[in-house]
């Protein structure tokens, strides 16, 4: 009986934290061809924090450098008043909103030449996926 209600406890007590999942728009890239090694910044919305977000060049995991948002205080500020979603249209917020930049800078993965797929993927989902061009690394 007592290991019964320490179970039930136990459930009781779990909680778990949900995110409206949603499309990130088409991303921007700039610029759209460089080197292994070298940083790209990408131009797309919703992003999130660098801990949450992975970017793909191809198959392989693109290093992080920074998500930046610096524009984007009173958007968020207007969305969370609203109650709308960063995945939402919100009318009400479209002033605001149209100063909202948001960038994340990446490193290009030690890749063979050619055009990959670059596509990010955060707790709001998941971006179309753009052609990054990466160059051949120039030999001595």
């Amino acid at each position: 009986m007592l290991l019964s209600l320490l179970l039930m406890l136990a459930c009781e007590t779990a909680t778990s934290t949900s995110y409206k999942t949603c499309s990130l728009n088409t991303p921007a890239l700039a610029p759209a061809s460089a080197m292994p090694g070298e940083q790209v910044v990408l131009t797309a919305q919703p992003l999130t924090e660098v801990w949450d977000t992975a970017v793909t060049v191809g198959a392989a995991r693109a290093e992080l450098v920074e998500v930046d948002r610096s524009t984007c205080d009173d958007c968020d500020d207007c969305r969370d008043t609203g109650g709308c979603s960063s995945c939402d249209d919100c009318e009400d917020c479209a002033t605001p909103c149209d100063t909202c930049v948001q960038t994340l800078t990446f490193i290009v993965p030690d890749l063979g030449a050619g055009e990959w797929p670059v596509e990010i993927v955060n707790r709001h989902g998941r971006s179309e996926r753009v052609l990054l061009t990466v160059l051949a690394v120039p030999t001595p």
